[in-house]
């Protein structure tokens, strides 16, 4: 829902998501037909902004040098300022979207497992891909993935860990597939989504809606 509108000149700013006090403010801005997403932390408590506002910045900065040139991945990331970050708007239909369910090819899904073994293979895990919300079918078909707050690099963790993490990567994607393609999951990734749902009842920040 749209809650803030801004002009300047031709330049069109409008609020598409209203973080929580400790999560980005989230704008679609337009102008002379270029459009592009401002995330930042601008209007939040000062000990927020220049504390966690600062640090996620960064980091999300940080993950997307990791990804840089990875189809799939929203591109153009710049630094605003301390706690904001502008990227390019990726056009297309997010997952979210009701009238999707059990509509979308096996193709697509198997495509974003393709995707997320890339961004695995950066060394980056996402952790926030349960919502569809993060998850889009550009204009060509093809998946892609935004938002990556939540992000972090994982290559100094030890291989067991980072693969649990992966896997929880892997969990929302399947949550997704069963939801929205017309053939759901088979066999086999319906037992992997369900091992992997047990042992994320151990993940600590599944509590907390991080993932």
């Amino acid at each position: 829902m749209l809650q803030k509108k801004e002009r300047g000149g031709n330049l069109k700013k409008e609020l598409i998501h209203k973080g929580s006090w400790t999560n980005a403010d989230v704008f679609m801005c337009s102008q002379d037909h270029r459009q592009w997403v401002e995330k930042g932390f601008g209007d939040k408590h000062p000990v927020v902004r220049w504390t966690i506002g600062i640090f996620l910045t960064q980091r999300e900065l940080f993950i997307s040098k990791q990804l840089k040139g990875l189809a799939g991945i929203p591109l153009g990331y710049t630094r605003k300022s301390l706690c904001a970050l502008t990227y390019n708007y990726m056009d297309g239909m997010v997952l979210s979207t009701k009238d999707l369910d059990h509509a979308l090819p096996v193709d697509y899904f198997t495509a974003c497992e393709k995707l997320l073994r890339n961004i695995h293979g950066k060394g980056v895990v996402h952790l926030d891909l349960r919502r569809g919300g993060n998850w889009i079918i550009q204009p060509d078909g093809s998946p892609g993935i935004i938002d990556f707050q939540s992000a972090f690099l994982v290559n100094l963790l030890p291989n067991r860990l980072k693969k649990f993490l992966f896997s929880i990567d892997y969990s929302g994607l399947y949550k997704i597939w069963n939801q929205k393609c017309v053939q759901g999951l088979d066999p086999d990734r319906q037992k992997t989504f369900h091992r992997i749902n047990r042992l994320r009842r151990l993940w600590i920040f599944s509590q907390v809606g991080t993932i």
